[in-house]
């Protein structure tokens, strides 16, 4: 072979491994850029990789769906996970917060579905906790009626040495230090975060008003004429089996009539004719549907006579509230001549938001407060919660029985409600050690040795003057109750990313 040759060949095959080279090379890159890219939409909160969609992509009013993957660190679906969701509207003006619990399950390995819906327009808060055997966080994310999916807000800070490098923040942004004098020079106070008994206390404007349960009305089965008014104005009370008035009624003096015959009675009481115990039984049965009571057709026998004028007596205890009839009215049969309700006991109705509904139940004690009451105050029990919202209001009745035996309480009198519901043993912070910024509520977390860091929490219920937290602290960890607003000031100042 010629030098020439033996040159080409050698170029040759340098080229050809120039080339297998970079193809591997080429691969190689590849198959590390798809290893090592961040799959889309996920976050990373404490232990675990989550990501949220919503079904339908927009949130509406009504039912919507979340779908939640959660992975751990290695990218593995994390399964068997309790899933706890929480979507909240803050307080804005005269609205009050609402808040909703979304229904969870798990669809797949992985893979969770959560129905919750959405009261009304708007932007909603949502967090997601998760509870597994590797570890627990939350994750916040914010909804919007008027954009598509969910957008992370924060949560759990990652776990692990890769987390804090892939994140470039530190846990502790924002953190001040604050040497002991000017602690004391601006009252820095503290309180270790632990579980208390909470209660939670819902007030609610009331009304007073008759117990319709109770409430009767006076009409005949016969046709007549007012002789005698009893009971002759509205208002005035009455007691069961109290004469109201007597009525003349030519039907009735027919049927009484007819009763005696049948009995063998005459006039004066003396025999008149055989009695017939089958008729005399048919003409006491007909009085009794009239209702006539067994004593007044007793005294008919007796007497051997009709009653011109019989008795028309009160059904019930109570105050007359309405009265159709007056002296010598005519009457016909169904009308309604007399409406009485009793005063003892009441009605309280009052009118409870949605969001305070939860810890409402029958049965459960209320206190009624007025400032017309000789003891300001009385307890009733709750004996009804209606299952439907009023359209203007937007509130619930809830309906409490209050003795009244003076008659102090009087219809339509406007008292407060005042229920109170026990949450049980809770996780609690003052509602001192709380700060508002935004949609976001805080707390400053000492850290020791003069350090004081801000932390996002997720509030649940006020129970006087604690806060149920639900994520965001650990029982045991100190937070500031006095003085938190000059170390929010510095912190903000302080701040890198002047944000917190």
């Amino acid at each position: 072979m010629s030098r020439w040759s033996k040159r080409a060949l050698l170029l040759a095959i340098g080229v050809a491994l120039a080339l297998a080279f970079a193809s591997c090379a080429r691969k190689r890159a590849e198959t590390s850029s798809v290893s090592t890219a961040p799959e889309a939409g996920m976050n990373e909160t404490g232990p675990f990789r989550i990501r949220v969609r919503n079904r339908p992509e927009t949130p509406s009013v009504g039912d919507n769906t979340l779908l939640i993957t959660i992975q751990d660190t290695l990218r593995r679906p994390v399964t068997g996970a309790h899933i706890e969701t929480r979507i909240v509207m803050p307080a804005m003006g005269a609205m009050p917060r609402m808040e909703g619990r979304g229904v969870v399950h798990e669809a797949a390995p992985g893979e969770y579905e959560a129905n919750y819906g959405l009261a009304m327009a708007g932007e909603w808060d949502l967090a997601i906790r998760i509870s597994h055997t590797t570890g627990a966080a939350e994750a916040d994310y914010r909804l919007s009626t008027s954009l598509k999916g969910a957008s992370f807000t924060g949560g759990t800070p990652p776990s692990g040495e890769a987390a804090a490098l892939s994140s470039g923040v530190s846990a502790d942004q924002g953190a001040v230090r604050i040497d002991a004098a000017r602690r004391q020079a601006i009252g820095v106070k503290t309180e270790p975060v632990r579980a208390k008994s909470l209660s939670a206390t819902v007030r609610a404007a009331g009304r007073v008003t008759y117990d319709e349960t109770r409430r009767t009305e006076v009409s005949l089965k016969f046709s007549g004429w007012v002789r005698d008014l009893r009971v002759d104005y509205t208002g005035k009370p009455v007691q069961a089996g109290q004469v109201l008035f007597t009525a003349y009624s030519p039907e009735l003096i027919a049927a009484q009539q007819e009763y005696l015959t049948a009995l063998g009675v005459g006039t004066g009481g003396g025999p008149s004719a055989p009695a017939d115990s089958e008729l005399a039984a048919a003409a006491r049965e007909r009085l009794l549907r009239w209702d006539i009571r067994p004593a007044q057709i007793e005294a008919i026998a007796r007497a051997g006579r009709p009653i011109d004028a019989l008795p028309i007596v009160a059904p019930s205890s109570g105050v007359v509230l309405e009265k159709s009839i007056v002296q010598g009215s005519a009457f016909i049969a169904g009308q309604a001549l007399y409406k009485i309700a009793p005063i003892h006991p009441v009605w309280v109705v009052a009118s409870v938001y949605p969001y305070e509904l939860p810890f409402v139940r029958t049965g459960m004690t209320a206190t009624i407060l007025s400032p017309f009451l000789p003891e300001h105050s009385r307890a009733g029990k709750v004996s009804t919660i209606d299952p439907y919202l009023n359209p203007e209001t937007r509130t619930a009745q809830v309906r409490v029985v209050v003795p009244n035996a003076r008659g102090d309480l009087r219809p339509d009198m406007f008292v407060d409600v005042v229920l109170s519901a026990s949450l049980g043993n809770r996780l609690a912070v003052p509602e001192s050690a709380v700060l508002y910024a935004g949609d976001r509520r805080l707390v400053f977390v000492d850290l020791g040795d003069g350090r004081f860091a801000p932390r996002v929490v997720t509030l649940g219920a006020k129970a006087g003057d604690d806060y149920e937290v639900v994520s965001g602290l650990r029982a045991g960890e100190i937070v500031v109750t006095s003085g938190n607003f000059l170390i929010a000031a510095e912190s903000r100042i302080k701040s890198a990313a002047q944000k917190w």
